[in-house]
């Protein structure tokens, strides 16, 4: 995504040059996000999902290749081969190489039935067992991916289990008193979930049928889904000299590595946020990701352009949307507003009583005002935070 936000963008401000979008996937770009949710359940538009549209790629003179990876690069020389043979030269260099599924040392991963949704292909293959009746699904890992995966599952008559070793699922992104309502909530939506165990073993012959438990538990199952986090892919990067930082690729507010011509952006990059306390943070969404990919490709086209947006994510979870802005942490004083058993609600996240992020559920009006808050510097007292009859766009407006 954040590749072809750089490549589209390009020709949106004015970039008269040579375009060469390179994916290793055979599928034209797509939005990530509906993967774990709408594509998976069969529910999704596919030609909304695949976008834009192929033919767009021709009309802006972008020249868009599909099944090849970056195999080699040279900064000095600025080449890159690609693993088809070709090389191909250029000026500005952005890497958008994303994350890979993490590996883990559990028995029988490789096994037929057990799959990832990292990519459409994946998302696609799981699609067509669900689509043949009611399947029982076990997915190993409770963050946001394994927690999609089951409650749309469940809302589209599957069953799902899902099994985490630590004791609460989404607890580090969303700090404990939360992570334990989004968790009721699925719950009493018809997910199981098996918190403080890990998986031993998948089970199975000539394809899975559940996974062992460490306290020796059975999971049956039709299918088994794995998602255990992701790693950042900075093979590139690293071939080329970038400097790293936080876990990714160091890049400055224009998404520049410490290599000249060279850009990172998206889960890759580690930035400078001024809503964040730390020097640089990186961030695996879909909104980041896009804007990084704008950002990189103002910068390469008019040599302005800075990413300064305040960090957001959503997660579709059932008939239920986590919306997120700002920089949260676990640790961080937690200040609720509405109704938690909606739910219709949101919970902001305060540090040294400043407002640092808030996530809502169901209550747009006071994520709206959140964002002017955050845009007029205004971080109101924990009383008023929690008056839902306290407008905060208003507060934000007087200053």
């Amino acid at each position: 995504m954040a590749g072809r936000a750089a490549a589209v963008t390009l020709r949106r401000v004015g970039y008269q040059g040579e375009i060469v979008l390179v994916g290793d996937e055979t599928t034209p770009p797509y939005d990530r996000p509906p993967l774990s949710k709408s594509v998976i359940v069969g529910t999704a538009d596919l030609d909304k999902v695949i976008k834009p549209a192929l033919e767009t790629y021709a009309e802006d003179g972008i020249d868009l290749r599909l099944g090849v990876a970056v195999t080699a690069a040279d900064a000095t020389a600025r080449t890159a081969t690609l693993s088809d043979g070709a090389e191909v030269a250029w000026d500005a260099l952005v890497i958008a190489t994303g994350c890979a599924p993490r590996e883990v040392p559990i028995p029988g991963l490789d096994k037929p039935g057990v799959f990832r949704i990292t990519r459409m292909d994946e998302a696609l293959a799981i699609q067509a067992v669900l689509a043949s009746g009611p399947k029982r699904l076990a997915i190993i890992g409770g963050g946001f991916i394994g927690m999609e995966a089951a409650t749309a599952a469940v809302a589209h008559g599957h069953t799902a289990t899902v099994i985490e070793a630590a004791p609460e699922p989404m607890a580090r992104p969303l700090g404990l008193a939360v992570a334990e309502h989004v968790l009721r909530w699925a719950t009493d939506r018809g997910v199981e979930v098996l918190a403080g165990v890990g998986v031993e073993e998948v089970l199975g012959d000539d394809r899975a049928s559940g996974v062992k438990l460490a306290n020796g538990e059975i999971i049956d199952a039709d299918l088994v889904i794995c998602a255990i986090g992701q790693v950042p892919r900075l093979g590139l990067a690293q071939l080329l000299g970038c400097a790293e930082e936080a876990g990714g690729v160091r890049v400055d507010a224009s998404m520049q590595t410490s290599v000249e011509g060279v850009y990172a952006v998206g889960d890759i990059a580690a930035f400078p946020s001024k809503w964040a306390d730390e020097d640089r943070i990186r961030i695996e969404h879909a909104a980041v990701a896009i804007g990084h990919g704008q950002t990189a490709a103002e910068h390469i086209a008019t040599g302005e352009g800075l990413f300064e947006d305040l960090p957001s994510f959503w997660s579709d979870q059932g008939d239920i949307t986590l919306n997120m802005v700002g920089v949260a942490r676990p640790e961080d004083e937690i200040v609720w507003r509405g109704d938690r058993d909606l739910p219709a609600c949101t919970a902001f996240y305060l540090r040294d009583g400043v407002l640092r992020a808030a996530m809502s559920v169901g209550d747009m009006k006071t994520l709206r005002g959140v964002r002017k808050l955050f845009a007029a510097g205004v971080s109101p007292s924990a009383d008023q935070l929690a008056d839902p009859d306290v407008d905060l766009a208003a507060l934000a407006a007087a200053g």
